[in-house]
Protein backbone atom coordinates (compact mmCIF):
# COMPACT_ATOMS: atom_id res chain seq x y z
CA UNK A 1 0.00 0.00 0.00
CA UNK A 2 1.65 3.69 -1.19
CA UNK A 3 2.12 5.73 1.58
CA UNK A 4 0.52 8.67 2.36
CA UNK A 5 2.26 11.85 1.04
CA UNK A 6 3.78 14.59 3.78
CA UNK A 7 1.94 17.38 2.86
CA UNK A 8 -1.29 15.26 2.56
CA UNK A 9 -0.19 14.28 6.26
CA UNK A 10 0.10 18.33 6.85
CA UNK A 11 -3.18 18.92 5.15
CA UNK A 12 -4.94 16.01 6.87
CA UNK A 13 -4.29 17.15 10.20
CA UNK A 14 -5.13 20.35 10.02
CA UNK A 15 -8.21 19.78 8.47
CA UNK A 16 -9.44 17.93 11.31
CA UNK A 17 -8.13 20.69 13.37
CA UNK A 18 -10.83 22.66 11.43
CA UNK A 19 -13.96 20.49 11.26
CA UNK A 20 -13.37 19.56 15.20
CA UNK A 21 -13.73 23.50 15.58
CA UNK A 22 -10.17 23.48 17.91
CA UNK A 23 -9.37 25.84 15.06
CA UNK A 24 -12.03 28.21 14.65
CA UNK A 25 -12.53 31.22 11.96
CA UNK A 26 -10.66 33.48 11.96
CA UNK A 27 -7.78 31.59 14.22
CA UNK A 28 -3.93 32.09 12.65
CA UNK A 29 -2.25 28.65 11.73
CA UNK A 30 0.91 27.33 12.80
CA UNK A 31 3.53 29.76 11.19
CA UNK A 32 5.32 27.68 8.16
CA UNK A 33 8.85 27.24 10.44
CA UNK A 34 6.73 25.73 13.33
CA UNK A 35 5.16 23.36 10.96
CA UNK A 36 8.10 22.47 9.49
CA UNK A 37 9.47 21.65 13.07
CA UNK A 38 6.32 19.83 14.08
CA UNK A 39 6.35 17.28 11.13
CA UNK A 40 10.17 17.10 9.72
CA UNK A 41 9.53 18.24 6.45
CA UNK A 42 10.76 21.03 4.41
CA UNK A 43 9.20 24.59 3.75
CA UNK A 44 7.95 23.44 0.35
CA UNK A 45 5.95 20.46 1.70
CA UNK A 46 3.95 22.70 4.23
CA UNK A 47 3.31 25.22 1.68
CA UNK A 48 2.03 22.57 -0.79
CA UNK A 49 -0.39 21.64 2.21
CA UNK A 50 -1.65 24.78 2.63
CA UNK A 51 -2.12 25.67 -0.61
CA UNK A 52 -4.44 22.08 -0.56
CA UNK A 53 -6.05 23.66 2.45
CA UNK A 54 -6.47 27.08 0.31
CA UNK A 55 -7.71 25.41 -2.77
CA UNK A 56 -10.82 23.55 -0.28
CA UNK A 57 -11.89 27.14 1.04
CA UNK A 58 -11.20 26.06 4.40
CA UNK A 59 -7.81 28.91 4.65
CA UNK A 60 -6.82 31.66 3.20
CA UNK A 61 -3.76 34.21 3.56
CA UNK A 62 -4.32 37.09 5.32
CA UNK A 63 -1.45 39.93 4.22
CA UNK A 64 1.03 40.64 7.33
CA UNK A 65 -0.39 37.90 9.35
CA UNK A 66 0.04 34.21 7.58
CA UNK A 67 -2.73 31.89 7.19
CA UNK A 68 -5.92 32.08 8.74
CA UNK A 69 -8.87 30.06 9.19
CA UNK A 70 -11.40 31.01 6.70
CA UNK A 71 -15.13 31.93 7.63
CA UNK A 72 -17.39 28.84 7.66
CA UNK A 73 -19.33 28.56 4.24
CA UNK A 74 -22.30 26.29 6.06
CA UNK A 75 -25.72 28.27 5.73
CA UNK A 76 -28.02 28.46 9.48
CA UNK A 77 -31.78 27.82 9.60
CA UNK A 78 -33.28 29.51 12.64
CA UNK A 79 -35.64 26.57 13.15
CA UNK A 80 -37.69 29.11 15.63
CA UNK A 81 -39.14 31.05 13.04
CA UNK A 82 -42.31 30.21 11.13
CA UNK A 83 -40.25 30.47 7.54
CA UNK A 84 -38.82 27.62 6.00
CA UNK A 85 -35.29 27.28 5.40
CA UNK A 86 -35.79 28.59 1.99
CA UNK A 87 -37.53 31.44 2.48
CA UNK A 88 -34.58 32.32 5.51
CA UNK A 89 -31.71 31.69 2.81
CA UNK A 90 -34.18 34.03 0.31
CA UNK A 91 -33.56 36.70 2.83
CA UNK A 92 -30.41 36.63 3.85
CA UNK A 93 -29.34 36.68 0.01
CA UNK A 94 -28.94 33.07 -1.29
CA UNK A 95 -30.18 31.73 -4.31
CA UNK A 96 -32.36 29.00 -4.16
CA UNK A 97 -33.84 26.89 -6.22
CA UNK A 98 -36.08 23.49 -5.71
CA UNK A 99 -36.41 21.16 -8.51
CA UNK A 100 -39.39 18.26 -8.37
CA UNK A 101 -37.87 15.11 -8.97
CA UNK A 102 -40.45 13.02 -8.44
CA UNK A 103 -44.71 13.53 -8.37
CA UNK A 104 -46.97 10.66 -8.01
CA UNK A 105 -49.69 8.31 -6.60
CA UNK A 106 -48.39 5.49 -4.75
CA UNK A 107 -48.86 2.82 -1.63
CA UNK A 108 -47.25 4.32 1.04
CA UNK A 109 -44.14 2.45 2.69
CA UNK A 110 -44.29 0.70 6.24
CA UNK A 111 -43.34 3.39 8.08
CA UNK A 112 -45.90 5.72 6.75
CA UNK A 113 -48.83 4.93 8.69
CA UNK A 114 -50.98 7.86 8.69
CA UNK A 115 -52.00 9.05 5.36
CA UNK A 116 -53.86 6.30 4.01
CA UNK A 117 -53.97 3.33 1.75
CA UNK A 118 -52.78 5.82 -0.65
CA UNK A 119 -50.44 8.56 -0.87
CA UNK A 120 -48.82 11.17 -2.99
CA UNK A 121 -44.73 11.34 -3.21
CA UNK A 122 -43.39 14.59 -3.58
CA UNK A 123 -39.16 14.41 -4.50
CA UNK A 124 -37.04 17.49 -4.29
CA UNK A 125 -33.58 18.89 -5.15
CA UNK A 126 -33.06 21.79 -2.99
CA UNK A 127 -30.22 23.93 -4.51
CA UNK A 128 -28.75 26.80 -2.89
CA UNK A 129 -26.46 28.99 -5.48
CA UNK A 130 -26.82 26.59 -7.75
CA UNK A 131 -25.36 23.82 -5.22
CA UNK A 132 -27.12 20.49 -3.94
CA UNK A 133 -27.95 21.08 -0.28
CA UNK A 134 -30.92 19.23 0.27
CA UNK A 135 -32.67 16.42 -0.88
CA UNK A 136 -36.53 15.95 0.41
CA UNK A 137 -38.56 13.03 -0.15
CA UNK A 138 -42.14 13.65 1.26
CA UNK A 139 -45.34 11.53 1.74
CA UNK A 140 -49.33 13.55 1.19
CA UNK A 141 -52.26 12.76 1.37
CA UNK A 142 -53.91 12.10 -2.20
CA UNK A 143 -56.21 14.48 -1.26
CA UNK A 144 -53.54 17.27 -1.22
CA UNK A 145 -51.13 15.29 -3.62
CA UNK A 146 -53.95 15.63 -6.01
CA UNK A 147 -54.00 19.88 -6.15
CA UNK A 148 -50.70 19.71 -6.62
CA UNK A 149 -48.36 19.91 -9.64
CA UNK A 150 -44.68 20.08 -10.44
CA UNK A 151 -44.79 23.57 -12.21
CA UNK A 152 -46.46 24.82 -9.06
CA UNK A 153 -44.03 23.23 -6.76
CA UNK A 154 -40.90 24.09 -8.74
CA UNK A 155 -38.93 26.90 -6.65
CA UNK A 156 -41.85 27.07 -4.21
CA UNK A 157 -42.59 26.16 -0.55
CA UNK A 158 -44.02 23.37 0.00
CA UNK A 159 -46.22 24.63 3.23
CA UNK A 160 -46.68 27.89 1.41
CA UNK A 161 -48.40 26.10 -1.76
CA UNK A 162 -50.44 23.73 0.63
CA UNK A 163 -51.91 26.71 2.42
CA UNK A 164 -53.05 28.40 -0.41
CA UNK A 165 -54.66 25.86 -2.73
CA UNK A 166 -56.09 23.82 0.01
CA UNK A 167 -56.49 26.20 3.31
CA UNK A 168 -54.76 23.60 5.67
CA UNK A 169 -51.91 25.11 7.68
CA UNK A 170 -48.82 23.37 9.03
CA UNK A 171 -49.91 23.88 13.13
CA UNK A 172 -47.49 21.59 14.43
CA UNK A 173 -45.26 19.45 13.92
CA UNK A 174 -42.46 16.51 15.54
CA UNK A 175 -39.14 16.41 14.21
CA UNK A 176 -35.99 14.08 14.62
CA UNK A 177 -32.83 14.89 13.15
CA UNK A 178 -30.21 11.77 12.88
CA UNK A 179 -26.23 11.50 11.63
CA UNK A 180 -26.07 9.56 8.90
CA UNK A 181 -23.58 8.55 5.69
CA UNK A 182 -24.63 8.87 2.34
CA UNK A 183 -25.34 5.89 0.29
CA UNK A 184 -25.80 5.26 -3.60
CA UNK A 185 -27.71 7.14 -5.60
CA UNK A 186 -28.39 9.77 -3.29
CA UNK A 187 -25.04 10.66 -2.52
CA UNK A 188 -24.89 11.36 -6.51
CA UNK A 189 -27.50 13.46 -6.30
CA UNK A 190 -26.40 15.71 -3.66
CA UNK A 191 -23.16 15.57 -5.01
CA UNK A 192 -20.82 14.63 -2.50
CA UNK A 193 -18.92 11.23 -1.88
CA UNK A 194 -20.22 8.06 -0.95
CA UNK A 195 -19.79 7.89 2.63
CA UNK A 196 -19.80 11.19 3.57
CA UNK A 197 -21.98 12.72 6.35
CA UNK A 198 -25.47 13.97 6.14
CA UNK A 199 -27.81 15.36 8.58
CA UNK A 200 -30.87 13.40 8.23
CA UNK A 201 -34.37 14.74 8.91
CA UNK A 202 -37.23 13.11 9.33
CA UNK A 203 -40.96 14.05 10.80
CA UNK A 204 -44.69 14.83 10.48
CA UNK A 205 -47.00 17.54 10.17
CA UNK A 206 -50.76 18.46 11.08
CA UNK A 207 -53.01 21.07 9.96
CA UNK A 208 -54.90 23.35 12.59
CA UNK A 209 -57.85 21.13 13.31
CA UNK A 210 -55.11 18.39 13.92
CA UNK A 211 -55.38 16.28 10.46
CA UNK A 212 -51.89 14.48 9.15
CA UNK A 213 -50.22 17.14 6.49
CA UNK A 214 -47.13 15.04 5.96
CA UNK A 215 -44.67 12.85 6.79
CA UNK A 216 -41.00 13.40 5.44
CA UNK A 217 -37.44 12.76 5.12
CA UNK A 218 -34.66 15.69 3.90
CA UNK A 219 -31.03 14.73 3.56
CA UNK A 220 -29.14 17.79 4.04
CA UNK A 221 -25.30 17.85 3.75
CA UNK A 222 -23.81 18.62 6.68
CA UNK A 223 -21.22 20.91 4.87
CA UNK A 224 -23.49 23.51 3.87
CA UNK A 225 -26.84 23.83 6.18
CA UNK A 226 -26.64 23.83 9.67
CA UNK A 227 -29.21 23.69 12.30
CA UNK A 228 -29.33 26.33 14.94
CA UNK A 229 -30.05 25.18 18.68
CA UNK A 230 -32.64 27.75 20.35
CA UNK A 231 -32.62 27.72 24.12
CA UNK A 232 -35.44 29.17 26.35
CA UNK A 233 -34.31 29.36 30.01
CA UNK A 234 -37.71 30.05 32.44
CA UNK A 235 -40.15 29.03 29.36
CA UNK A 236 -43.51 27.44 30.19
CA UNK A 237 -43.98 23.65 30.30
CA UNK A 238 -44.06 22.49 26.42
CA UNK A 239 -42.15 25.26 24.96
CA UNK A 240 -39.32 23.64 22.96
CA UNK A 241 -35.98 24.18 24.02
CA UNK A 242 -34.02 22.05 21.48
CA UNK A 243 -34.93 23.23 17.68
CA UNK A 244 -33.96 21.34 14.71
CA UNK A 245 -34.38 22.36 11.06
CA UNK A 246 -37.53 20.95 9.36
CA UNK A 247 -38.47 20.06 5.99
CA UNK A 248 -40.70 23.86 5.32
CA UNK A 249 -41.86 24.28 9.32
CA UNK A 250 -40.79 24.88 12.85
CA UNK A 251 -39.55 22.39 15.55
CA UNK A 252 -42.03 20.29 17.72
CA UNK A 253 -42.63 20.70 21.70
CA UNK A 254 -41.85 16.96 21.25
CA UNK A 255 -38.61 15.51 22.48
CA UNK A 256 -37.03 12.54 20.82
CA UNK A 257 -39.52 9.93 22.17
CA UNK A 258 -42.89 12.28 21.67
CA UNK A 259 -42.43 12.74 25.63
CA UNK A 260 -43.15 16.58 26.78
CA UNK A 261 -40.06 18.39 27.32
CA UNK A 262 -38.96 18.58 30.66
CA UNK A 263 -40.12 21.96 32.89
CA UNK A 264 -37.12 22.74 34.77
CA UNK A 265 -34.80 25.30 32.86
CA UNK A 266 -31.69 23.50 34.07
CA UNK A 267 -32.86 19.63 32.48
CA UNK A 268 -33.99 21.55 29.33
CA UNK A 269 -30.69 22.77 29.01
CA UNK A 270 -28.72 19.98 29.76
CA UNK A 271 -30.86 18.11 27.18
CA UNK A 272 -30.07 20.65 24.14
CA UNK A 273 -26.33 20.45 25.38
CA UNK A 274 -26.67 16.64 24.98
CA UNK A 275 -28.51 16.79 21.46
CA UNK A 276 -25.82 18.69 20.16
CA UNK A 277 -22.92 16.84 21.21
CA UNK A 278 -23.65 13.66 20.59
CA UNK A 279 -24.87 14.62 16.85
CA UNK A 280 -21.20 16.74 16.42
CA UNK A 281 -19.67 13.06 18.30
CA UNK A 282 -21.87 11.12 15.10
CA UNK A 283 -20.65 13.71 12.50
CA UNK A 284 -16.77 12.85 13.54
CA UNK A 285 -17.32 8.99 13.68
CA UNK A 286 -18.60 9.43 9.98
CA UNK A 287 -16.04 11.55 8.43
CA UNK A 288 -13.57 9.15 6.08
CA UNK A 289 -10.14 9.44 6.98
CA UNK A 290 -8.59 11.48 3.64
Amino acid sequence: MARTPLHARISEDLRGRIHDRELSPGDLLPSESALQEQFSVSRSVVRQALATLEAEGLVRRAKGRGTVVAPRGELHRNVALSSGLMAQLQQRGARTTTEVLRLEQTEPPQHVTSLGERVTVLERLRRVDGEPAAFIRTYLPVAIGSALDRAALTDTSLHQLVGEVTGRRVADGRRTILAVAAAPPLHAVLGVAAGAPLLLLEGTSVDQDGRPVEEFSTWHRSDRIAFDLTLRPGAPRGVPVEAVGGADSPASSRGPAGDAAPGDPDERLDRAIALAEETLAELRALRRPR
